[in-house]
């Protein structure tokens, strides 16, 4: 049993029970114990999973160029702030400043890159990786961007959410306590969060018996703090998830609640406590609608491979020689179908923006998609909120 664990069972016999929710930010985000807040390594081939920055930098240097992009459309202002969210050990940021170093020091004399770090450790560590361009990194929040750009690289999945059965006719939330022999288990228990009960309201009933998956109110949370930090620019969300009518489709009867430990995913939350990853794909639904209500609009949603081969078409026409081998290992394992190319999904917002040029790498963004994640039901019972 790991340290995380046996401090969960003492507060389970307390206790009794807690929401999932409860249970999954400890796992992730216990001051001590936490799976992120330990000083293992996650991503990459020594860790529990990969990323798309752990694949090399390229996948930086693409979205820098975005960026940049960005800065021009809004008319190259002397402030630019690169607002990234849950950074991790600070290498996306790196890749994003080398390449504004090396191909674009006019686009770096504005920037201003603004970390969002909840977790003292993990601020320590971006600090040192960054150090190169620590006089342009900063941790400190402050108002709202006047022109900028808000990224986030796999944050929305590891927001705490609730789980929920559908049994006996009516649904029950999923808590987690202990059984007779003091092992975790699942308890069922009456929904009471306001959040999450008007989300079931307009799940309705038309599920089969058993019928189990993940909520996460703290999602739209999450969506208006964003859309604070600027008032004017882009928001970049890439993240594996679906819209509501897929995320909450009949068929997918147990969820998308998974845990990654040494490369190798499971469905058991209490298994290795603290040591494992847990993670919930997102609903875009609820996270567009929410952006939608704190003054965004929604520019466009498509998978990874369409944004980055977008993105990528003005290097790739200007690039001589030809690619690097590199280059191109990283660019399939970014966008192939059979790796993250149709895993991830980017979701694109703009925020005071109206009346400037299109990003270029919504080039293959399909209006169906937007139209299929701004469900005019689900709206509907987002505004009662």
């Amino acid at each position: 049993m790991t340290a995380l664990a046996q401090l969960l069972t003492k507060r389970l016999q307390e206790e009794g029970s807690m929401p999932f929710s409860s249970f999954m930010a400890a796992a992730l985000y216990h001051r001590e114990h936490g799976y992120y807040t330990s000083e293992r390594g996650r991503t990459g081939r020594a860790g529990d999973f990969f990323t798309s920055v752990s694949v090399g930098p390229l996948f930086g240097q693409i979205m820098a160029g975005e960026f940049c992009a960005a800065w021009e459309r809004l008319g190259k202002p002397d402030h630019f702030t690169l607002i990234e969210a849950g950074a991790n050990d600070g290498q996306f940021a790196l890749d994003v400043l080398n390449w504004a170093h090396q191909h674009r020091p006019d686009f770096l004399r504005a920037l201003v890159y603004q970390i969002d770090e909840p977790l003292p450790r993990m601020a320590t560590l971006q600090l040192r990786t960054l150090n190169s361009f620590r006089s342009q990194v900063t941790h400190d929040r402050v108002d709202a961007a006047a022109h900028g750009c808000y990224f986030a690289n796999e944050l929305l999945d590891a927001i705490p959410c609730r789980r929920v059965r559908f049994t006996g006719g009516r649904w029950q939330e999923l808590h987690v306590g202990l059984d007779a022999e003091q092992d975790f288990c699942w308890l069922e228990r009456e929904p009471e969060d306001r959040a999450l009960v008007k989300r079931l309201a307009w799940l309705g009933e038309e599920f089969p018996e058993g019928y189990t998956t993940e909520i996460a109110p703290a999602v739209g949370s999450q969506m208006r703090l964003a859309a604070a930090r600027l008032e004017q620019g882009y928001l970049f969300f890439a993240d594996y998830g679906y819209p509501a009518r897929d995320y909450y489709a009949p068929q997918r009867t147990s969820g998308t609640l998974r845990c990654y430990r040494q490369h190798r995913a499971h469905e058991d939350p209490f298994d290795a406590i603290g040591e494992t990853d847990l993670t919930a794909h997102v609903d875009f639904s609820l996270a567009a609608t929410t952006a939608v209500q704190s003054g965004c609009e929604v520019l466009g949603f498509l998978d990874q491979a369409r944004f980055l081969t977008a993105a990528a078409a003005p290097a790739l026409r200007d690039m001589e020689p030809p690619t690097s081998a590199a280059w191109q290992r990283q660019f399939q394992t970014l966008t192939h179908p059979a790796h993250l190319g149709q895993k991830f999904q980017f979701l694109v917002l703009g925020k005071g923006v109206s009346g400037h040029t299109r990003p270029a790498s919504l080039a293959f963004a399909r209006p169906t998609a937007t139209a299929d994640l701004l469900d005019p039901v689900f709206r509907a019972v987002e505004d009662e909120a």
